[in-house]
């Protein structure tokens, strides 16, 4: 992979491991100041709503300027989030407001640098290994934030709290040298924009309405995401509630989950090589509908075979989607339109984790797992058709 590549994974693996640290401690420092599902949701909510609300206008800002410089200011900004955070803590002064203000203030440079980086990736490797580009990604952000992050966070929250949000900003300073590092002289070419900004981000607007693929994945997965953020936003009361497992393990149980989505991003490109995208697709969403209906047994084995098995499934069918949608979009409006769909995307993740709160509150802590099953059987049955249209079509052998 092209050198370029290199250094952008290689700020995705620091990065991704300083936001690990700080993912398992976040619920965990929720939990501490409230026992109210419904609250620790809102905090969970506040960290995916900038995507819903700057997501078209952050994929329109990485469509006029160069990619690199962007995502560095984007790590430098969260960097100042998570050590403010760490200060209030240190401080003993945090809140439930403040800790939903620093998610949701970290959530905006998040929706930043996630607009600009998959919009990047075209720029600096071939078409051909898009897929093995985005499973990299997929692994990085898997091992990192997933399966080495959370341990570490749950064990330095039993030191103290502040802990890792300093790891965390210094995470995303080493990561904002390693980006700045990228010499590709296409990605870091200065853009002149030839017109406005405001008639940019109709055009982006636009694409993700009337470029079939996107319209396709875009409404399969405001579906998927009502489901699984339903399910997972509530889980740390569910595991550390119900099924009694320590809070200074709760990161552990992360990790375990985390080991099914390696597979998933490991095997994802040779599914696709062999069965297709649309059969992978097809694949993952019957995989996750069964799983999170495993996670309703209040066992911890039931529940953390089934964390590991929905994790695979839906990352295998995440890189079949954002592969597709790289190679249906030019580059210059890829930002833009990624945007877009981001915006409706984590719109639903909004909804469906501030759902899963109410739902564990007035129903029960294993209603959000069967809500989850239930959005994902509907996807895969209502999306068939239009599906395998879009992405036979879009298949780089057909």
């Amino acid at each position: 992979m092209p050198r370029s590549f290199r250094r952008l994974l290689g700020a995705a693996w620091v990065s991704n491991t300083g936001d690990g640290v700080r993912n398992a401690a976040i619920p965990l420092i929720a939990a501490s100041l409230t026992s109210s599902a419904s609250t620790v949701t809102l905090v969970a909510a506040a960290g995916t709503l900038p995507f819903a609300l700057f997501g078209v206008v952050a994929g329109t800002i990485a469509d006029r300027t160069a990619r690199p410089p962007l995502i560095v200011r984007a790590h430098l900004f969260r960097a100042v989030i998570g050590a403010s955070i760490a200060v209030l803590l240190l401080a003993d002064e945090m809140t439930v407001t403040f800790l939903v203000a620093g998610a949701f203030l970290l959530g905006i440079g998040e929706a930043v640098a996630d607009s600009a980086a998959p919009a990047l990736i075209p720029d600096i490797v071939d078409d051909n290994d898009l897929e093995r580009a985005n499973g990299e990604l997929e692994t990085a952000e898997l091992v990192a934030n997933d399966l080495v992050g959370p341990p570490v966070g749950s064990v330095l929250f039993a030191v103290s709290a502040a802990v890792p949000f300093a790891l965390d900003a210094v995470s995303f300073t080493t990561s904002a040298a390693l980006v700045q590092a990228i010499d590709e002289p296409d990605a870091r070419r200065p853009i002149t924009p030839e017109s406005t900004w405001w008639e940019d981000l109709r055009e982006g607007i636009s694409t993700a309405w009337t470029n079939r693929v996107l319209r396709t994945t875009g409404a399969l997965i405001v579906v998927l995401q009502i489901g699984n953020l339903a399910a997972i936003a509530p889980i740390v009361l569910y595991v550390t509630g119900r099924l009694g497992v320590d809070p200074a393990a709760y990161g552990v149980f992360l990790a375990v989950g985390s080991i099914g989505g390696i597979a998933g991003s490991r095997l994802a490109g040779p599914s696709v090589r062999r069965f297709g995208s649309f059969a992978t697709l097809m694949g993952s969403l019957g995989v996750s509908s069964a799983s999170f209906l495993l996670m309703t047994i209040p066992s911890v084995p039931a529940v953390a075979l089934g964390f590991a098995t929905s994790f695979g499934a839906v990352v295998a069918g995440r890189i079949v989607i954002i592969t597709a949608r790289q190679r249906s979009v030019p580059s210059r409006l890829l930002g833009r339109a990624q945007g877009a769909m981001r915006t409706l995307v984590w719109g639903a993740a909004t909804v469906g984790a501030l759902l899963g709160g109410v739902l564990a509150d007035s129903v029960g802590d294993r209603a959000p797992f069967v809500l989850a099953a239930a959005c994902y059987a509907a996807g895969a049955i209502a999306g068939f058709r239009a599906l395998r249209r879009v992405l036979i079509e879009r298949s780089p052998t057909a």
